[in-house]
């Protein structure tokens, strides 16, 4: 008998062997969590550092070290390396990566990492932008006109704008279609054009010229062109006719957000708020004819539309998250505060840095 109460486990001994393993499993799951598990608001740190140029674009981002050109993944992992040398500048896109010094262009495929193109240009390089199928090339004293070439160097087609500036551009529609936005300062009061091309066939789809507002910003549906601009959000088919039922009145609000795709979600701040000082509050959310307004319950450094959220970032390291299906904003608490918004991924994960640090931060739930 006595060899029998001598093997039995004190009742206080399971309790804190239980307690501990509680504890464990709790530990474990933070660990999980915090290392990217999936869940909102989880986050690893990557290597870079924050002062080096990053751009996002596709399902993760590009970043240039003042010699080597990498592209990481939405789940910090290296794709590919490409080593340039200095003195670059770059434009990264879902199709890969245009980069120049002076009048050299590379043009790098996004998939495998490899050159497509490397070539001196007549003159040097302001801008370059590499698409699906074709690049375009803006050069420096011509800003007037953009080369277009496909992706291995071949030139194709050369936009000119006649009088006008060119300010911006782009391709649409899986990269088959260029677009080009242009200023015109000739008259008493600047306007603006946007218009559409085919490279292939080297012709004009459509002309947008808006005489009652300044436009500053552009996106692409599958069959609709949008259009922000200083007084109106504007709606047109691919053949530059306006669909008038779609027109909002947005005089006092500024895009500072948009996301691609058949129906992009549009965010939209006050004038008075888009100021650069991180007090963004208010957003105004149009998508296929919703207009919906939420406040943040904090300030915010950065607001960025992706899919079917628009998300905040406070200095502070508050996450938020928005929609236009409903009222009600989601926040979540970092354990870091954020100090830039480099952009969000197309499976929605934030590139963030704090100090020194880059962050991935898991949007999605």
């Amino acid at each position: 008998m006595e060899r029998e109460r001598s093997g039995k486990i004190p009742w206080i001994v399971v309790l804190l062997l239980v307690a501990a393993l509680c504890a464990l499993s709790y530990l474990a799951a933070y660990l999980v969590h915090r290392a990217g598990g999936g869940s909102f608001g989880s986050y690893r740190a990557v290597g870079g550092s924050a002062d080096m140029q990053l751009q996002v674009a596709g399902d993760g981002f590009v970043y240039y070290d003042g010699s080597t050109l990498t592209q990481v993944n939405s789940r910090g992992d290296t794709d590919w390396s490409y080593r340039i040398g200095g003195g670059v500048t770059f434009e990264a896109t879902s199709s890969g990566v245009a980069a120049w010094n002076g009048s050299m262009l590379t043009l790098i495929d996004g998939q495998s990492g490899t050159t497509t193109y490397s070539g001196e240009q007549d003159t040097a390089v302001t801008s370059a932008k590499l698409g699906a199928k074709y690049a375009a090339v803006l050069l420096e004293g011509d800003s007037n006109r953009v080369l277009v070439m496909e992706s291995g160097g071949r030139e194709v087609y050369t936009v000119d704008a006649g009088q006008l500036t060119v300010v911006d551009y782009g391709f649409y529609s899986s990269g088959s279609l260029l677009w080009v936005m242009a200023l015109d300062t000739t008259g008493s009061t600047p306007t603006c054009a946007i218009y559409t091309y085919k490279p292939r066939s080297m012709s004009i789809i459509g002309n947008i010229s808006d005489t009652e507002q300044l436009m500053y910003a552009v996106t692409f549906q599958t069959d609709r062109i949008c259009t922000a601009g200083v007084t109106y959000y504007k709606v047109y088919d691919y053949n530059a006719r306006e669909i008038e039922s779609q027109r909002k009145l947005v005089y006092g609000w500024y895009l500072i957000s948009a996301d691609e795709g058949d129906d992009p979600l549009h965010a939209f701040v006050p004038t008075g708020q888009s100021d650069g000082t991180d007090n963004l509050r208010d957003v105004r959310m149009l998508r296929n004819g919703v207009d919906r307004t939420v406040h943040m319950p904090y300030a915010c450094r950065s607001i960025v539309a992706r899919g079917d959220w628009v998300y905040g970032f406070s200095p502070e390291g508050y996450v938020m998250q928005a929609s236009p299906a409903r009222q009600k904003v989601d926040a979540y608490k970092m354990d870091f505060y954020i100090d830039r918004v480099y952009g969000v991924t197309e499976s929605g994960v934030a590139v963030v840095s704090s100090g020194s640090t880059i962050y991935l931060i898991t949007l999605g739930e």
